[in-house]
């Protein structure tokens, strides 16, 4: 069988780094800034004077690259589906008859969007959470990435980048206007009493329902009015310090909220498509398929939307110390693990998917790396799947797969107690691919002593950091 793993040394590099996900410091707090600069390995100051470099002590100077960092917070978000699991089943259960009223609301909502009684409901159920948290999918997306495995000129694949860009912050719009509500309620507590008023004011002009792209009115009132108001406060009493942090924030997110515009996004796409490259290597109809990803946008169905809300909206009363004082930094460290696996660098689909069948807890997490191979030019296109789950009285399961157009190669790996043989385990399986189009090569059912790690399922996230060396 092909070695799915490609296990290779994942030592991390000599130094240990001991990184402990961090809380975003207040408004007005600036965090420390390396800069460039020559260091010594030893520790050692110019003067002779010894510099710790324990991460996190005083006078600390990180020597790792910021993708090193982020390999390393990837190996301690492993526990992300462990916590999550704790919230949810553990202490979830029990705050739903002794939390305050609106955290049972929440946890009640939140448990009722993740039951599910019977295959179809739960196939739903997953699908509607892939469709609302994976933004870059469908035929669009699979056209551009092919455009760009092909040799194209810098200024083409400049265009598709900057179409991108302007896609992800149209698909962001309300995200964005969320941090801009949030911001401005910042700020307001912080201007002085005498102004609060009017920038209130100000601020409840804006249509936080605007769909995205709409965003020609709300952009309007924030460079005419909010912006404006900012500034003159600023010049007039000096604040330079929580106030004008807050302020360039708000202004960065409005920046990239404008440039979410939907007329702008069909220019930049109208411009591709004139591009002889693109005629050549994009498969369908461009107009169509630029359709169907902004209809994939549009207000999904009410489960979809409902069970993210209802587990943002309990992390947040976690945050605040709704389930407890005592509780509020495993809530921090569940919301810094799910914020890892937004990250620039993580170069994988992630799902983090939670949800009640047949009366029974299942925690499930999956990777997928949609083009596997893609450095290699007469490689065929292979996705590769690494899915994690736990049931709740049956144990933990692992499967790696790699799917070759249609051809599946797979290891399983099952709980030492499980009871039922395997070879039932792999008829049932194949069965179910076989009827879902799929022609199954080969199939290894072992027993699962160890969990494996993602970049021991995908080595290439170890590779990219001998590439990627960048220190702020």
């Amino acid at each position: 069988m092909p070695n799915i793993l490609q296990v290779q040394n994942t030592s991390m590099n000599n130094q240990q780094v001991t990184n402990t996900p961090g809380i975003h410091p207040p408004i007005g707090q600036n965090p420390q800034v390396m800069t460039p600069g020559r260091v010594e390995p030893t520790g050692a100051s110019e003067n002779g004077e010894q510099v710790s470099t324990e991460v996190g002590g005083e006078g600390s100077v990180n020597f790792e690259s910021n993708y090193t960092n982020f390999v390393q917070k990837m190996h301690e978000g492993m526990q992300l589906p462990i916590e999550m699991e704790e919230l949810l089943f553990t202490d979830g259960v029990a705050l739903r008859t002794v939390g305050d009223t609106e955290l049972q609301g929440i946890l009640n909502e939140l448990f009722q969007e993740i039951e599910a009684e019977d295959p179809k409901e739960l196939m739903d159920f997953i699908e509607s959470q892939q469709q609302a948290q994976v933004k870059f999918t469908g035929e669009l997306f699979d056209g551009l990435r092919n455009i760009l495995n092909h040799e194209i000129s810098p200024a083409f694949r400049e265009n598709i980048l900057d179409f991108i860009k302007t896609y992800n912050n149209y698909a962001s719009s309300e995200h964005l206007l969320n941090q801009m509500e949030s911001l401005g309620n910042d700020i307001e507590s912080l201007l002085l009493p005498s102004q609060r008023e009017g920038f209130s004011k100000l601020m409840d002009q804006l249509d936080r329902t605007a769909p995205p792209g709409d965003t020609e009115k709300n952009t309007e009132v924030i460079n005419k009015l909010v912006i404006p108001f900012l500034s003159r406060y600023i010049s007039r009493t000096h604040n330079y310090g929580a106030v004008r942090t807050a302020s360039v924030m708000f202004s960065l997110y409005a920046v990239k909220y404008e440039d979410g515009n939907e007329e702008k996004l069909k220019q930049l796409f109208t411009k591709l498509t004139k591009h002889g490259d693109f005629k050549m290597f994009f498969k369908g109809d461009p107009e169509k398929t630029l359709e169907q990803a902004m209809e994939n946008l549009r207000p999904q169905s009410e489960k979809a939307m409902k069970f993210p809300e209802m587990l943002t909206k309990l992390i947040q009363k976690g945050t605040e110390g709704s389930a407890g004082s005592e509780n509020v930094e495993r809530y921090y460290q569940v919301l810094n693990h799910l914020l890892m696996n937004e990250s620039v660098y993580m170069p994988l689909l992630h799902l983090l998917i939670p949800f009640r069948y047949q009366d029974k807890n299942v925690m499930s997490e999956m990777w997928v790396d949609p083009d596997s191979e893609r450095d290699r030019a007469d490689a065929a296109k292979k996705q590769k799947i690494f899915i994690k789950f736990n049931i709740q009285d049956v144990g933990n399961f692992e499967l790696i797969s790699v799917v070759d157009n249609g051809n599946v190669n797979m290891q399983i790996f099952v709980p030492p107690t499980l009871e039922e043989p395997q070879e039932n385990i792999s008829r049932n399986i194949q069965d179910i691919l076989k009827n879902n189009g799929f022609n199954v090569r080969n199939m290894e059912i072992g027993v699962l002593t160890r969990s494996h790690r993602v970049d021991e399922v995908f080595p290439e996230i170890k590779e990219k950091e001998k590439g990627i060396n960048v220190a702020v």
